[in-house]
């Protein structure tokens, strides 16, 4: 996830623990699509406290641990029927 990818989904997930992100990557090969969710404590405070805007660096959480992780616990379903409502 890019740092932009980073703070969005921070907004999301501090409202709704259990939010995901789902990330597209057209251009990569190896795979199409990623779903994600920030570690808490240690991802959840490291954009919390981050000032900055745009693509930048983030610093590794201080328990050592990653800023966001695959989410194992999401699959996908293909023969799940579900309709998308955008609410903007």
């Amino acid at each position: 996830m890019s740092s932009i990818d980073l703070h969005t989904h921070y907004s999301y997930q501090i409202m709704l623990p259990e939010a995901i992100a789902i990330v597209m990557a057209p251009k990569d090969s190896s795979r199409k699509h990623g779903i994600f969710r920030l570690t808490a404590p240690g991802g959840m405070s490291v954009i919390r406290q981050c000032p900055q805007r745009g693509f930048h660096p983030h610093q590794q959480p201080l328990d050592g641990g990653p800023i966001y992780d695959h989410c194992s616990d999401v699959y996908m379903n293909p023969s799940l029927k579900f309709d998308v409502i955008d609410l903007r």
